[in-house]
């Protein structure tokens, strides 16, 4: 890039994250309401100011993340796993970027892809019960309970009062025990066969 350029990507960048910064969540993606049309026209705008980032500068694996989460944030996991993807091609070594592409897949009922990237994210921080975690669960929407009861144990190990990790548990060994019922192969389906179980 040239000066000038190097000058416009940086600001770019900067007006960029600011406009959608407040309106992503940086980590993860539970369930929000749908944006409103002011919201959306806010990340609408931050989407067309980080394709001049990426067009100025290719190599911009962070530009990539923030458009794959303002994908995520509007509902479209698709393209959002697209653009993490892309990130994780140019970074290969960022666990965010791992993280957010395993989720993605599990939305998507792309178990391979899921398992795929929450391993790489876990070999990079291995001691992290959160990624542990998540390796259960896309080991659970695979249907592989064994590596998916081997995983939940890594995470209670790591972190004992994690409930999220105390719920999968719970989660993998229903399916355990009722083998005949196959999991579900999405976050979205498990979550409401999970609710359906509960008492009222």
């Amino acid at each position: 890039m040239t000066p000038s350029q190097l000058e416009e990507h940086n600001r770019l960048f900067k007006e960029a994250v600011q406009a959608a910064g407040n309106e992503i969540i940086i980590q993860g993606h539970p369930s929000v309401s749908e944006p409103s049309s002011a919201v959306r026209s806010k990340l609408d705008h931050a989407l067309q100011l980080f394709s001049r980032v990426i067009e100025l500068n290719p190599g911009n694996w962070s530009a990539m993340w923030y458009v794959g989460k303002i994908h995520q944030r509007c509902g479209d996991q698709s393209a959002a796993l697209e653009w993490f993807a892309r990130a994780h091609n140019l970074n290969s070594g960022q666990v965010d970027v791992l993280r957010e592409a395993s989720l993605c897949a599990m939305e998507l009922g792309r178990s391979k892809e899921a398992v795929s990237y929450a391993t790489s994210a876990l070999n990079l921080r291995p001691r992290d019960a959160g990624l542990q975690s998540n390796l259960a669960l896309a080991f659970l929407l695979a249907g592989r309970l064994d590596e998916a009861k081997q995983s939940v144990e890594r995470a209670t190990v790591e972190d004992p009062t994690d409930p999220i990790a105390k719920t999968l548990r719970q989660m993998i060994e229903h399916f355990i025990t009722a083998s005949w019922v196959r999991p579900p192969s999405t976050t979205k389906e498990l979550q409401g066969y999970w609710a359906r179980r509960r008492p009222s």
